[in-house]
């Protein structure tokens, strides 16, 4: 990993896409600073389309996109998109699975969900699970835990067995049935939005981590950036990001919105 200072200048000046994890590359300890949302604001104005990319649920996305200053959000690991446009008032909301494939899995997510908190009783079920329409939240360190590595991966185990996929986020084990996942929303989401070739739009965007649920897109998008905190999972990557900040969290998001502005 290269730090973020080592970033090409010439990318800088013609970034088209900022897509950004949220929770602990946003946010430090489940808060989003003004500095994060300034942020956001410095690079809707500057002409970059904003798009956080998270693991959390569709009702948070709603949230998001109606009230943040961004062009679009991915939700739920990549099951979903919405984006907002404020002059029609109209949320556009685009669905990788059908809704019967969505409701076909749910019985395996209850299955999931019973044997997990059988096999890891420290575990909980996340607190936004009421407002999740495709996946199954486990919460290990946001208002249960921190969990230990062990625990953690036990959960895996079970998830493993029902046959489902997962990742494992800073907080959540976040689980699901369906072949989907962050970097296939995100290159559907550029596919309809950029008007270039998909290479051109990846080489025109980055993307901004902090966890192993992150690793496939730092492995997708050329120019991937990594929060100091991505140092706490490198024993997890086998693709880390190409560039990393010297700040953690919010701080380090700030940090890299800092350093792509001064180029252009």
């Amino acid at each position: 990993m290269e730090p973020i200072s080592a970033i090409s200048p010439e990318l800088c000046g013609r970034l088209r896409y900022l897509f950004s994890d949220i929770d602990d590359t946003m946010t430090d300890e489940g808060l989003l600073p003004a500095s994060s949302l300034d942020a956001m604001w410095r690079l809707h104005e500057s002409g970059i389309r904003v798009v956080p990319v998270t693991g959390r649920p569709a009702g948070w996305c709603d949230h998001i996109a109606r009230m943040w200053p961004a062009d679009a959000v991915v939700g739920e690991n990549g099951a979903f998109y919405f984006s907002y446009d404020r002059t029609e008032r109209r949320m556009h909301r685009v669905y990788v699975l059908p809704d019967n494939e969505r409701r076909a899995g749910l019985s395996r997510l209850e299955e999931a969900r019973r044997r997990v908190l059988e096999a890891v009783p420290e575990a909980a079920i996340a607190a936004d699970q009421p407002f999740r329409l495709y996946d199954l939240a486990i919460d290990f360190a946001e208002d249960v835990g921190p969990l230990g590595n062990e625990q953690i991966d036990r959960i895996c185990r079970v998830l493993d067995e029902v046959g489902l996929h997962y990742k494992i986020s800073s907080i959540h084990v976040n689980a699901w049935a369906g072949d989907y996942d962050k970097v296939g929303c995100m290159k559907m989401l550029l596919a309809r939005d950029a008007a270039v070739p998909p290479g051109q739009a990846l080489e025109e965007s980055v993307f901004i981590g902090d966890s192993p649920n992150d690793e496939p897109a730092f492995a997708a998008f050329p120019s991937s950036i990594g929060v100091a905190n991505v140092r706490d999972f490198l024993s997890r990557l086998t693709s880390p990001p190409a560039y990393v900040t010297e700040a953690r969290g919010a701080r380090g998001f700030a940090e890299v919105v800092d350093t792509i502005l001064s180029h252009r």
